[in-house]
C-alpha cells in the first residue's frame, strides 16, 4: 500500500501548493506566487496549468528565467501564446545563440500577432552576425505596422555599421520634425555622436530641446559632461530599443500585460539602458505592481537624461496608493542630491497639492520659479510654474495673490488655452471681473474647442451672466466629451433646472453624485431633494 499512499500524498502536497499560490495571487503578492509555481513546476514539469500560471506570475514579478522556462514547457506541448517567443528571442540573443534567436523570430511570425516584428528582429541578427540588414528592413517596410518602426531602425542600423553620413538626411528630418515621440531616438543618436567625439553634431541633434530629457542632456554636454553620456550604437542597443519601443506602444494601447512582456525582453537584451528601465518601470505601473515599478525606477541614476521622468513616475506610484509620506520622503532625498533643480521643486509642489497642503505647495512653486529664473529657462516653462503657483494659491485661499500669479503666467505665455481657461474660471468662481473672465474663456475655447473642460468653463460662464440656453448648449457638448465628470454634470443640472427642465436636472445631479468628492455630496443631495436654490448653485 505504501506506493499508492505516497502518490496520494504527493498529489495533496501539490494541490496545497497550488492553493497557496492562488492565495498569494489574490493578496497581490506576485513574487510569492511565482516562487510557489516555480517550485511546483519542478515537481510537475509537464503540467500545462502550472506552466501557464508560472508564466503569468513570473512576468508580473519580473522573474525572467522562470517565465522563459514556463514558455519552453508550453511550447513543447503546442500551447504557446503569440507574445511568448519574445522571451525566447531575448534569451537566445543575449547568449549569442543567433540560430535559436532566429527560430524564435520565425515562431513569432507564425503566431501572427507580432509577425511585423520578425524582420526587424532578424535585421539585428544580421547586423550582429556581420551581415547586411537591408533585405530584412525592406521586408519590414512593406508591412503597415513594420513601416511605423522602419525609419528609426534604418538609422540605428546605419550607425551601428559606421554609415553615419549615409543617414544624415534622415537624422536631420527627425530633428526638423521635432516630434516628442522621436525624442528617445534623437537621444540615442546624440549619444552615438558623442562616442565619436562630435559634440557639435550631438548638440545640433538636440538643439530644439523638445522634451525634458533632451533639455537636460544639452545642459550636461554644455557643462562638459559629454564623455559620460557617450554610447556607440550597436546590436544590443538597437535590439533593446526596438523591444522598448514596442513595450511603450503596447502600454499606450492598454495592452499592459503584453507590454510588460516586451519590456522584460528588452531588459534582458539591454539591462543597462536607462530608457529601458524607465519603460520597464512604466510597464510595471500599468500592471499595478507599484512596488516593482518603484524598485526599477529608483535604479535610474540622477545624471541620466531620464532622471526627472523616473522620479515623477516613482512618486506617482506612491500617490496611486495614497502613500504621501513615503512619496515626500523619497522626493526629499532626490532634492537633497540636486537642490538647484527647479523641476524637482515643481514636482514637490504638485505632490503637496495632491496631499491637500496647498500653502506648502505654493512655497514649493515659488522656489521652482526662483531656480528657473536663475537658470534662464524659457518663458513657457516659467509660465507653467506661475500657473501652478496661482493654482496652489487659489486653492489655499490666497486670493488675490493667486490672481496676480495667473496674470503673470498669461503674460509670459500669451494665447495659452490652459492658462486663459484657468484665469477666467478662477475669477468666475468668485463672480469677479466677469467681462474679462468671460473674454479669456471665449479665447481659450476658440483655441481648443475640443476640450471638454474648456467647453464646460464657457458653458458655466454663460450660466453666470444669465444666458442660460447658451449655457445648456455648451454644457451638453462638454458632457458628450466627459460623460462621467461630476463638475460638468452638476453645472448642466443647474442649467437644466434654471430653464425648467427639472427631471433632466435631477438626473444630471444624480450622475454628478456618483463621482463627486465627499465635500460636494451634501450640496448635490440637497439639490436632488429640494431643487436648486441660490445657496446650492455650483461654486
Amino acid at each position: 500500500m505504501s506506493p499508492a499512499f505516497a502518490k496520494r500524498s504527493d498529489g495533496a502536497g501539490s494541490l496545497n501548493k497550488y492553493v497557496e499560490a492562488r492565495l498569494a495571487e489574490s493578496s497581490e503578492r506576485p513574487s510569492v506566487a511565482a516562487a510557489i509555481y516555480a517550485e511546483t513546476l519542478k515537481e510537475q514539469p509537464d503540467n500545462l496549468l502550472l506552466a501557464s500560471k508560472a508564466y503569468v506570475k513570473a512576468i508580473e514579478a519580473g522573474d525572467f528565467d522562470l517565465a522563459a522556462k514556463a514558455v519552453r514547457t508550453l511550447d513543447l506541448r503546442g500551447a504557446i501564446d503569440p507574445e511568448m517567443p519574445l522571451l525566447l528571442f531575448a534569451d537566445a540573443f543575449v547568449q549569442r545563440d543567433y540560430k535559436a534567436a532566429q527560430l524564435a523570430s520565425i515562431q513569432l511570425e507564425a503566431l501572427n500577432n507580432f509577425a511585423f516584428l520578425s524582420p526587424l528582429l532578424e535585421a539585428w541578427l544580421a547586423t550582429a552576425d556581420g551581415k547586411s540588414p537591408l533585405t530584412d528592413l525592406a521586408v519590414a517596410k512593406k508591412d503597415k505596422t513594420g513601416a511605423y518602426y522602419h525609419q528609426e531602425q534604418l538609422i540605428l542600423h546605419a550607425l551601428a555599421r559606421g554609415y553615419e553620413t549615409d543617414v544624415m538626411q534622415l537624422i536631420n528630418a527627425i530633428v526638423d520634425r521635432n516630434e516628442a515621440r522621436m525624442a528617445p531616438v534623437r537621444i540615442i543618436i546624440a549619444r552615438h555622436f558623442l562616442s565619436k567625439g562630435d559634440e557639435e553634431q550631438a548638440l545640433q541633434i538636440l538643439n530644439k530641446k523638445r522634451t525634458g530629457p533632451e533639455t537636460k542632456m544639452v545642459r550636461d554636454i554644455q557643462l562638459g559632461l559629454g564623455k559620460n553620456l557617450a554610447q556607440r550604437v550597436d546590436e544590443q542597443i538597437g535590439t533593446g530599443f526596438l523591444l522598448q519601443r514596442l513595450a511603450s506602444d503596447l502600454g499606450s494601447q492598454r495592452a499592459h500585460f503584453v507590454g510588460l512582456v516586451s519590456a522584460q525582453a528588452a531588459a534582458r537584451v539591454f539591462p543597462e539602458s536607462d530608457y529601458g528601465q524607465l519603460i520597464l518601470g512604466e510597464a510595471y505601473g500599468n500592471a499595478e505592481n507599484n512596488a516593482a515599478a518603484r524598485a526599477v525606477l529608483e535604479k535610474i541614476p540622477t545624471d541620466s537624461a531620464y532622471a526627472m521622468l523616473a522620479i515623477s513616475m516613482e512618486v506617482a506610484r506612491y500617490v496611486d496608493v495614497e502613500d504621501y509620506t513615503s512619496a515626500k520622503e523619497r522626493l526629499r532625498k532626490v532634492i537633497d542630491q540636486s537642490p538647484d533643480a527647479p523641476e524637482l521643486r515643481a514636482l514637490s509642489g504638485q505632490l503637496l497639492q495632491l496631499s491637500g497642503d496647498h500653502e506648502a505647495a505654493a512655497q514649493a512653486f515659488k522656489q521652482a520659479i526662483s531656480l528657473a529664473e536663475k537658470r534662464n529657462l524659457p518663458g513657457s516653462r516659467l509660465a507653467s510654474y506661475w500657473l501652478s503657483l496661482g493654482s496652489a494659491q487659489e486653492q489655499a485661499g490666497l486670493w488675490p495673490a493667486g490672481l496676480e500669479s495667473l496674470k503673470k503666467a498669461d503674460m509670459l505665455q500669451p494665447n495659452s488655452a490652459s492658462i486663459l481657461n484657468y484665469l477666467g474660471y478662477a475669477q468666475l468662481e468668485r463672480r469677479e471681473n466677469t467681462a474679462s473672465a468671460m473674454a479669456a474663456i471665449r479665447q481659450a475655447h476658440e483655441m481648443r474647442s475640443s476640450s471638454a473642460a474648456i467647453t464646460d468653463s464657457l458653458g458655466w460662464a454663460y450660466f453666470i451672466i444669465g444666458e442660460h440656453e447658451k449655457a445648456v448648449n455648451y454644457l451638453e457638448r462638454a458632457l458628450a466629451g466627459e460623460p462621467q465628470d461630476p463638475t460638468i454634470n452638476e453645472h448642466l443640472g443647474d442649467a437644466y433646472w434654471t430653464v425648467g427642465r427639472r427631471y433632466e436636472a435631477r438626473y444630471a445631479w444624480k450622475s454628478a453624485k456618483l463621482f463627486a468628492d465627499a465635500e460636494d455630496m451634501q450640496r448635490l443631495a440637497d439639490k436632488i431633494d429640494m431643487g436648486l436654490r441660490a445657496d446650492l448653485v455650483s461654486p
